[in-house]
């Protein structure tokens, strides 16, 4: 598995429940954030980005309709930092990886296992001016209004909500 990964495009994988600030017990009771972040790096992924992974806390036993592109992964029992550091040290290849994550502690664990480190913001300006893949026109594309309008949603724009 790790070998096709690898051959399809630049991995990311992104501490889910930190860069959504909701724990596992409040999107149990409000997926919505869950949802629209995983719509908007579908977006992203749609505009040519690299291979996504999500690592949410928890379990979603009831989510059955995940966005084309992007992979998740329920780290119960244990926490999605562990399932991180963990699939990172199982890897061949860990220095392929960059990790989406605002947790410093973390950010310093994957770092050790040999990924790469990007906070939302760094992540954010790449999903934002991201260039077209060949072929397409330099006009606004559809997901790029979806990634804006996730963005504004979470706050990420700079304007309060």
């Amino acid at each position: 598995m790790s070998r096709i990964w690898y051959a399809v495009g630049m991995p990311y994988w992104f501490d889910g429940n930190n860069l959504i600030g909701q724990s596992a017990a409040a999107a149990a009771a409000d997926p919505r954030p869950r949802r629209e972040f995983l719509a908007a790096l579908a977006a992203y992924r749609r505009a040519g980005g690299g291979r996504l992974l999500v690592f949410f806390d928890g379990d979603d036993p009831g989510w059955s309709s995940l966005p084309p592109g992007v992979a998740v992964r329920y780290a119960a029992p244990e926490s999605a930092d562990e399932a991180i550091v963990r699939r990172l040290r199982e890897t061949t290849r860990p220095a392929e990886i960059t990790v989406v994550t605002n947790d410093l502690e973390l950010g310093a664990r994957c770092r050790r296992a040999g990924a790469s480190i990007l906070d939302w913001a760094a992540f954010a300006a790449k999903m934002r001016f991201h260039p077209p893949r060949p072929g397409r026109t330099r006009e606004r594309s559809e997901e790029a209004v979806d990634v804006e309008e996730w963005m504004r949603w979470f706050g990420l724009d700079g304007k309060e909500r």
